[in-house]
């Protein structure tokens, strides 16, 4: 059995964010044949089911860049959370010092955001096709376990308030996901240690298992694995790093590597 994991946004799902008919019936085959397949992403659960749930229902799911880890059934595998007071310090902090910037606090299935009309929460909750749960600072401080922080604003703020948290919370993972928004994890949160996990609960050497990925996030995974891709679209310093390319998301990269190698 070979393990296929696979990052999603610019990986597995093209720029309408949907999975081709050609990648779909590439997966589907290759779980027929016995083949394990597992997103891994940044997102949450719930914005990871729908994009899978009408051709692989029963997928075990890798979210929050690996900080949860799900069988098929739903059931953790492995969960590394921050602190619910350690969220609410950032989150006081932006409100004081930064209020441009929107907070966003996951915890296992659910998200809580601090203002769902903020522009970007509407972006966000509009790209994942869900809607969070809007709250207040208590009602954080009263949650079991927070398992990532996304901090959402214009580019030139969020570059210097990334510099400034790293300064603040060491103790925390803090980094750009993209321009505009900033992802907060527990430290030691990486898809590479997440992807190695899962094999060794599953019993599965990771000579036998290959990746997908198209940015700097997935290098580590796809160093980890048997065999990794890096899709087209991913940076060219990506490519080169990891040495080998397949199509890129819009053309069906993954599918053109599975129905070659299973």
């Amino acid at each position: 059995m070979t393990i296929i994991f696979s990052d999603i946004d610019g990986t597995l799902i093209n720029k309408d964010l949907v999975v081709t008919p050609r990648t779909r019936k590439a997966l589907i085959l290759a779980v027929k044949s016995g083949h394990m397949f597992v997103p891994v992403s940044a997102r949450m659960p719930e914005a990871i089911k729908p994009l899978i749930s009408d051709f692989l229902p029963d997928t075990p799911i890798i979210s929050y860049n690996g900080a949860l880890v799900q069988d098929a059934s739903g059931k953790v595998i492995d969960s590394k959370v921050m602190t619910p007071s350690e969220a609410v310090a950032i989150c006081r902090f932006l409100e004081k010092q930064v209020p441009d910037v929107a907070w966003n606090v996951y915890s296992g299935s659910y998200w809580f955001s601090q203002n769902r009309s903020n522009f970007w929460i509407a972006r966000e909750e509009d790209v994942v096709s869900l809607n969070s749960t809007e709250v207040s600072l208590e009602d954080i401080e009263n949650l079991d376990e927070v398992h990532k922080l996304l901090l959402m604003g214009e580019p030139e703020v969020i570059v210097t308030l990334e510099d400034k948290l790293k300064q603040l919370f060491p103790q925390l993972s803090i980094a750009r996901s993209l321009p505009y928004y900033i992802e907060v994890m527990a430290s030691g949160i990486e898809k590479g240690r997440a992807v190695t996990l899962f094999a060794q609960h599953y019993g599965i050497e990771m000579a036998d298992t290959i990746a997908f990925g198209d940015n700097y996030n997935d290098l580590d995974m796809l160093k980890a694995v048997g065999k990794g891709f890096v899709m087209a679209n991913g940076p060219k310093e990506v490519q080169e790093m990891i040495g080998q390319v397949t199509s890129d998301h819009n053309h069906d990269g993954i599918a053109e590597i599975l129905e070659e190698l299973l």
